[in-house]
């Protein structure tokens, strides 16, 4: 599906006129050119051709444990087993962004402060958003349209990411502000505005959710991240979708990678 010039043109236009009004579901604030990326390297990968995926291990020592870990993201989630676990604390209050970055490998969001999450008693600080169409996770070998990565580090810079997967339907009325101020020219920057990210805001726990233990789903691949996979699923409509394409120019989506004899839990809804 090929979302034209002229279509883009047409979107922004559109896109203007919306009123903003729903809510949708990060090592340095500053490093605007970073995915899940806990360290930047100035090694060319992509996710075609001869630095593409299979070929990651290849272009520098640093990336080997994209090949050699056996703890690997993204995975599709077939089987998990229910547990007693603590539901997460959400406290994403009065979000302000530092950026809007199109870096040719993803369109991110860098905050610069209000988010936090707690899993296992420790807090964990959102430091940016970004996207991947298609989905890089899938659910019971389903494969969703979009993926958002919430990406947050601790004090002492251990990483968790939550991911929300989104399905084909009607508006995402939180994507429309972001949408409206996306770079849609690899290595072009946008400034959003706090208001932009109002509809992303929030303060609850959530207890529905699969976890596991993966990695960064880019080189370095680094493994020990906390993998928080919502069971809610948001919306994208088409016109939405097809900007994200547009903007990115390729699918941007590592391939599921092997269990290897890791267990995915599932919270139970009742537990705390």
């Amino acid at each position: 599906m090929k979302f034209t010039a002229l279509k883009a043109i047409g979107f922004l236009l559109v896109s203007a006129l919306i009123a903003l009004p729903s809510w949708t579901f990060a090592k340095d604030n500053n490093d605007s050119n970073s995915n899940e990326n806990a360290a930047e390297t100035h090694v060319q990968w992509s996710y075609q051709g001869k630095t593409g995926p299979e070929y990651w291990a290849l272009l520098s020592d640093e990336f080997n444990t994209c090949h050699a870990g056996k703890n690997q993201s993204p995975i599709n989630i077939s089987t998990a087993v229910p547990a007693k676990l603590k539901g997460i604390r959400f406290e994403y209050n009065m979000l302000v962004p530092e950026n809007m970055v199109n870096n040719g490998h993803t369109i991110q969001v860098n905050i610069r402060s209000g988010g936090k999450i707690t899993i296992d008693d420790k807090a964990f600080f959102l430091k940016q958003i970004h996207f991947h169409t298609p989905s890089e996770h899938r659910i019971d070998g389903t494969s969703y349209p979009l993926e958002a990565h919430f990406v947050h580090v601790s004090k002492d810079n251990e990483i968790a990411v939550v991911a929300l997967l989104y399905r084909p339907g009607p508006v995402n009325t939180a994507l429309d502000p972001l949408l409206k101020v996306m770079p849609f020219n690899v290595g072009e920057t946008t400034r959003p505005g706090v208001r932009d990210l109002e509809l992303f805001e929030r303060d609850k726990v959530v207890k529905n959710y699969f976890r596991y233990s993966g990695s960064l789903t880019t080189p370095p691949c680094t493994e020990g991240v906390r993998w928080i996979v919502l069971q809610t699923r948001s919306n994208v409509n088409r016109q939405q979708l097809e900007a994200f394409q547009y903007a990115l120019k390729h699918p941007n989506n590592r391939p599921l990678q092997p269990l290897n004899g890791r267990v995915v839990v599932k919270k139970i809804p009742s537990a705390r």
